[in-house]
């Protein structure tokens, strides 16, 4: 039931608000650099060097490059700035986060009495994979279309009888519909026309996003003869992500064909998950100088739980009228199932001076998948889409560490991760990362430092893009990262 009302209530602005669709799939199925305080100055390429918690999180491997027990606390602070673009208004809003960026606990056993094998180990802990956090309005006037033209375009097109608006389109149509926004033409039961008058409309638009997704792992390892490291690890990760979005209208007063003053429609949405996977990680040494790194992580099951609710406010000779959706979604169970992942790794020490290290991701989007609870749930359109509309990707990383003094070392970074969106859609998925870092490192414990500049952008409209311009998006996030260890 709850299924069926999210795919016939699927129209214009609210499509793109609620509901799951391939963009939902690719959004809890991509990560980010974010983890330890070096590996982030070091742009994530840690897949062929190992030692590090959130280089063991990438590559399991990593834990065998290990030779002491370790404790090691994360915390970063993010700032997100928007620079947002619509009918030639700029504006620009920020937002700072402060959480805990990843912590473990490794423990060595040393097997140098037991032939090559060198030494066993294993580690428990938690890395933030991905961060949602955007704020942002945005400002038009004299539009001269309402989206209550398209709504009208698209309801004509349906052929949909007024008296069915409630069961087949709570969440938008039926609450135009209730606060006299739309009405059916006179003789009609299936044809509209709308309330907007013959003025252009003044828009704003805001979106409010928060969450995150942290994945925990627990990972065992061992090195062989200081040539050999191998690893598994198994993740268990908590999603959880929240959307308001509220559209306003505003009308012209000196229309006379009309008696509203403005109009406006909020949609929030809920989806909590959790999902397991697991991974497989070798780091080889040709020579001591010279080491390799392969990661492979397996499609992660996410169990997702998704709520959604909306209503609409109009105001009329400055009095509000509010009107809720007759229908609240609450906890609508669904599954993703992301695309398979490897990463292969190269990585170069310059003996005691530092070392260079790259790596690169593929990961075939398309591979996404996406389902409900029961067999008469396929999403076979979301499917379908994500088949149509998504494509393979490679990311891209790199770092370079100089060791300063044999307990200081400099670092920088840099990350590229490619758009997953085919030609054909607007959305940039494209993101890079800039990074620079520095640590002090004795027997006892180490202190690491970093930041990050992380820029990417976003192009999209709010209906029909004949009707209205598209809102140009260019978000830069500036992240300050601190480890803490110590030697046990």
């Amino acid at each position: 039931m709850k299924r069926t009302l999210i795919i016939s209530g699927l129209i214009l602005l609210v499509s793109s608000v609620y509901s799951q669709n391939e963009s939902d799939g690719l959004l809890f199925s991509r990560g980010d650099v974010n983890g330890t305080a070096r590996y982030t100055a070091l742009g994530g390429a840690f897949t062929a060097l190992g030692g590090d918690a959130s280089g063991t999180w990438k590559n399991p491997a990593g834990v065998g490059v290990y030779r002491s027990n370790e404790f090691s606390l994360t915390g970063t602070y993010s700032e997100e700035f928007i620079r947002s673009n619509y009918y030639g208004n700029t504006s620009e809003t920020g937002q700072g986060k402060l959480n805990i960026g990843s912590f473990s606990i490794t423990g060595v056993q040393d097997l140098r009495q037991a032939g090559k094998w060198r030494n066993t180990a294993i580690s428990f802990g938690m890395n933030r994979v991905a961060v949602y956090n955007e704020n942002y309005t945005v400002e038009a006037n004299g539009v001269n279309a309402s989206i209550l033209d398209d709504y009208t375009n698209e309801i004509n097109e349906e052929g949909v009888d007024w008296y069915d608006l409630e069961s087949e389109y709570p969440f938008d149509l039926y609450l135009l519909w209730e606060n006299f926004l739309i009405d059916v033409k006179p003789g009609y039961t299936n044809q509209y026309y709308n309330t907007s008058g013959l003025s252009p409309v003044d828009h704003v638009y805001n979106v409010d996003i928060e969450g995150a997704k942290r994945e925990t792992y627990f990972t065992f390892g061992g090195n062989y003869d200081d040539r050999l490291y191998i690893g598994v690890a198994v993740y268990t990760s908590n999603i959880n992500y929240d959307k308001t979005t509220v559209y306003t209208e505003s009308f012209d007063q000196s229309d006379t064909t009309i008696n509203l003053d403005e109009f406006s429609q909020t949609f929030q949405e809920e989806i909590d998950g959790r999902g397991y996977s697991f991974s497989l990680g070798a780091i080889y040494r040709p020579v001591d100088a010279l080491r390799l790194g392969l990661s492979l992580k397996s499609p992660e099951l996410q169990n997702m739980e998704y709520s959604f609710e909306s209503y609409n406010i109009t105001v009329e000779d400055e009095v509000a009228y509010e009107v809720l959706s007759p229908v609240v979604i609450r906890d609508y169970r669904f599954r993703i199932t992301s695309p398979f992942q490897s990463t292969l790794g190269l990585a170069y020490t310059f003996k005691k001076y530092g070392l260079i290290s790259v790596e690169a991701d593929y990961v075939d989007m398309r591979m996404t998948n996406m389902r409900g609870r029961t067999d008469s749930d396929p999403f076979t359109e979301e499917n379908s889409a994500t088949e149509t509309l998504l494509v393979p990707t490679i990311n891209l990383r790199a770092g370079l560490e100089y060791r300063v003094t044999s307990s200081i070392a400099a670092r920088i970074g840099y990350a590229a991760y490619s758009n997953p969106y085919s030609d054909q859609v607007n959305s940039n998925g494209a993101f890079q990362i800039y990074s620079l870092g520095a640590g002090y490192r004795v027997d006892q414990f180490f202190v690491d430092a970093s930041y990050q500049y992380r820029v990417s952008g976003e192009r999209y409209t709010i209906y029909d893009p004949a009707m209205v311009d598209p809102i140009e998006l260019a978000k830069t996030d500036h992240r300050i990262t601190l480890t803490f260890g110590l030697k046990l």
